[in-house]
């Protein structure tokens, strides 16, 4: 015992998890006292000392910590796990975790029949009709010979502004269906499938736990 009186009660306290009213409760002395017996104001007396001996006694060398560290396994003798409620927990994690990357998926999906859109909509879109040099593709290709057939389908005789108002609406039509995923989307497929890869980590946990569970 010939570490200082703070280092002592300090150890005492860290080892048997005490707050300083616990151990001054368990000593018979007062909250402050313990306070001043850490903080070195006021010397260990021959009662005080007596008092914490048994205590003192228990501790291990100063070398090993009080703290057991993160990832420390359960001290003996521990009680086997409920594996049952350990068994529902993993697949309520596996269950969540495949709605989420539905949900995830059903964003990539989209964004990709948005891409699609996006490489068709050269040969897709017709000229514009309110610009006076048209945007439209070569005529010798098989593409641009394509376009204007479908677009002749619009036309009327009878009716000279259906073909450009035909135009427009297509022209609009097209290049919502090509848009890309807003921002707002593409941030909530990452979240979704960060949150379902969570999830399997910790069923994947459960799954390690519940194997010596089983097996006892």
């Amino acid at each position: 015992m010939s570490a200082s009186a703070p280092s002592l009660v300090a150890r005492v306290r860290a080892w048997f998890g005490l707050t300083q009213a616990e151990l001054a409760l368990y000593l018979g002395i007062s909250p402050s006292l313990v306070r001043d017996l850490e903080t070195n104001r006021r010397p260990l007396t021959p009662a005080v000392r007596a008092a914490l001996l048994p205590l003192l006694l228990q501790l291990p060398p100063p070398q090993v910590p009080a703290d057991p560290g993160p990832g420390a396994a359960l001290p003996p003798p521990a009680p086997p796990p409920d594996a049952a409620d350990l068994d529902f927990r993993r697949r309520e994690c596996r269950h969540r975790a495949e709605r989420l990357l539905a949900q995830a998926d059903a964003l990539v999906a989209r964004a990709h029949v948005a891409a699609r859109w996006a490489a068709a909509l050269p040969a897709l879109l017709p000229p514009d009709p309110d610009t006076a040099a048209p945007d439209a593709l070569p005529a010798a290709s098989p593409a641009a010979q394509a376009l204007a057939a479908a677009l002749a389908q619009a036309a009327d005789a009878f009716d000279p502004t259906r073909a450009p108002d035909h135009a427009r609406w297509l022209r609009g039509w097209l290049t919502f269906r090509a848009r890309p995923l807003p921002a707002a989307d593409v941030t909530g497929c990452l979240r979704l499938r960060a949150q379902a890869a969570g999830l399997l980590a910790e069923a994947a946990a459960l799954d390690a736990a519940l194997l010596p569970a089983v097996e006892n």
